[in-house]
């Protein structure tokens, strides 16, 4: 059966060496996304960029810009975030004319207490979350968020952003809060659960049907264990439902309190199932490592962590293919 699925790497608008795009290419990733800076998000450098990747060979499934979509006071309410509404929307009328076909929406929130080497990280370090730790931090802003609030403050966005993406022929992705935690940091999380995602989907859908998709982020979905959900019932339902844009395929130690990342094999979950489920509902989105360990320079650094990773995946979808 031939795979469906596009491998994918970042390409970061500050770091589109020609050195890295050949990078990519060598490994035969021919799809990426883009990750535009504050100085690259106006019309010139985002179509120079864009060109420039193309021409190397790439297709760009996706692309963004992390300060503009997470902004605080989009997802505060804060007294000027119709301007920053507008900038966002700006880029993704960009992006949109431009033939990106995904952009991104939600805060997105990361949290962890570094990065350290433990048992599965074969003398690299991973990144590690203990949620005992995380909960001691104080409030991250003025005041205390919580959950209601900040989905009056997602459900504003949508309506601002949602028909723009769709009068320029887009759809919006949004990710889960990772860890995914009900609060902490003196803050709500937005999409903790499955049942998050399948309340912004309505949400969304009341105002432009099917533009909002998502990342589904294997990690995260392991990372809350049972209390986000069944990783692979979930996983079917959501792509059979074409809400998912994006697969971050990775694996941790094991599900909250505590856990570090690993590599795809030695995670408490089988990946060869996810890769399995994705075959046979015919997934042809892309698909993407996410996350790595740190090493040194001298051993590789993050082209060596991330050619071994998507190599891995790539290895799993092809057989997993392979064997329909």
């Amino acid at each position: 059966m031939e795979c469906l699925m596009k491998p994918q790497l970042c390409v970061n608008s500050d770091k589109a060496t020609d050195d890295y795009l050949q990078y990519l290419r060598q490994m035969n990733i021919t799809h990426c996304f883009v990750m535009f800076s504050n100085d690259h998000s106006n019309y010139e450098d985002v179509n120079r960029i864009l060109d420039k990747v193309r021409k190397a060979g790439l297709t760009v499934d996706d692309a963004g810009n992390g300060f503009l979509y997470k902004h605080p006071s989009i997802h505060l309410g804060l007294p000027d975030r119709d301007a920053w509404i507008e900038k966002y929307n700006a880029l993704n009328r960009i992006l949109g004319e431009a033939g990106v076909p995904v952009g991104y929406i939600g805060n997105s929130r990361v949290s962890h207490i570094g990065y350290f080497e433990g048992p599965e990280t074969h003398g690299a370090k991973g990144r590690t979350i203990d949620m005992a730790e995380i909960l001691k931090r104080g409030p991250a802003f003025e005041k205390v968020v919580e959950e209601e609030e900040l989905w009056e403050c997602f459900e504003y966005f949508l309506k601002a952003a949602l028909p723009v993406a769709q009068e320029h022929g887009m759809r919006l992705s949004v990710h889960p809060s990772d860890p995914p935690y009900p609060m902490y940091e003196g803050y709500a999380s937005l999409m903790y659960n499955g049942d998050c995602f399948r309340k912004a989907f309505k949400m969304a859908d009341a105002i432009a049907p099917g533009v909002l998709g998502m990342k589904f982020c294997c990690g995260c979905w392991l990372e809350g264990g049972q209390a986000f959900g069944d990783i692979l019932h979930d996983l079917r339902e959501f792509v059979r439902d074409k809400r998912v844009l994006t697969v971050h395929f990775r694996n941790v130690s094991c599900p909250l309190p505590f856990f570090r990342e690993t590599l795809c094999e030695d995670g408490y979950f089988d990946m060869t199932k996810v890769m399995r489920l994705l075959a046979e509902e015919k997934y042809d989105q892309a698909l993407y490592v996410d996350h790595i360990f740190q090493t040194s320079e001298a051993t590789g650094g993050d082209l060596a962590q991330f050619a071994y990773a998507t190599g891995y995946m790539k290895g799993l979808m092809h057989m997993a293919c392979a064997d329909l």
